[in-house]
């Protein structure tokens, strides 16, 4: 089972991504989070495989929430959703320690396929 993490401060894509990932029988979301220190919270006491999130975050953003995420002792991979798509923000999400990146207009037809390939050990980085 792939323990999946949610972070977006807008509950209607919490809600289409939590319904996106329910297709799949080897997946279960095991938390959402409003903003990065949630999720950063989130990953410190659950230790989800993946973590799902939004660059743009309350709080903490998506970039810095994955740098404290990699500082943490967990196995807790990132993949960063944006609606920009310009390679500065795939290279900061690269820089940030995050195991992948995609559009949110391509989460629907990509989403499972970059956890299948995290989940595998490889980079997903869709830009």
């Amino acid at each position: 089972m792939i323990r999946v993490a949610i972070a977006d401060d807008h509950p209607e894509l919490r809600l289409a991504v939590r319904l996106l990932l329910y297709l799949s029988k080897e997946i279960k979301v095991v938390c959402e989070n409003r903003n990065g220190q949630e999720a950063v919270d989130c990953v410190r006491q659950l230790h989800p495989d993946i973590l799902v999130m939004d660059i743009q975050m309350p709080v903490l953003n998506g970039f810095e929430t994955a740098r404290q995420i990699v500082k943490l002792t967990v196995q807790t991979c990132v993949i960063l959703i944006s609606t920009y798509g310009e390679r500065f923000f795939v290279s900061q999400a690269a820089e940030a320690g995050a195991q992948g990146f995609a559009l949110k207009d391509d989460v629907p037809r990509l989403l499972l396929a970059a956890i299948e390939a995290i989940q595998h050990g490889e980079f997903f980085f869709k830009d």
